[in-house]
């Protein structure tokens, strides 16, 4: 089968939900499991713990704290999504993981020998995404296997 095995990487945004709704269509096009995965982006912490002349508003208690949060939030995200996989009938194996996502994405998509990455085309908000960069943007630059980038509605996130 042509994607047999794909990389789903989710921000559990809007647009990573669209997202997911295509992942479930591909198991009538032969996918079998999928590999589901989430970036804890330890850059947004700072950004938001970042003042507004770019001092940072606390040091490493805040940070971890924040950080912590993110984890146990993500956790609980990724579990549903990985139960509503489970329930269209597809194998899934979840990877929570602290990093840059673009990279972290095309290393595991590479390490769990997928063919198929889907990401959404939109998930954070525009001024992270202008300090930040564009995920999806990043990961076609760099994959070694096709990317899905699922646009976002006109009009909404």
């Amino acid at each position: 089968m042509l994607f047999e095995t794909i990389l789903f990487a989710t921000d559990f945004s809007e647009t990573s939900a669209r997202a997911m709704d295509y992942v479930r269509r591909l198991k009538d096009a032969g996918c079998r499991e999928v590999v589901l995965l989430h970036v804890i982006d330890q850059r947004e912490a700072h950004v938001l713990l970042a003042e507004p002349a770019g001092f940072a508003a606390a040091e490493g208690e805040y940070e971890a704290e924040l950080l912590g949060m993110m984890r146990k939030n993500a956790e609980a995200k990724l579990d549903e999504v990985r139960r509503w996989l489970e329930d269209a009938g597809l194998s899934v194996k979840a990877h929570l993981i602290d990093g840059i996502p673009a990279t972290e994405i095309v290393r595991v998509a590479d390490a769990e020998h997928t063919s198929l990455i889907v990401v959404g085309s939109h998930g954070r908000s525009n001024i992270t995404q202008f300090l930040l960069g564009s995920v999806s943007e990043n990961v076609i630059r760099h994959a070694n296997q096709p990317v899905l980038v699922v646009r976002r509605i006109e009009g909404g996130q």
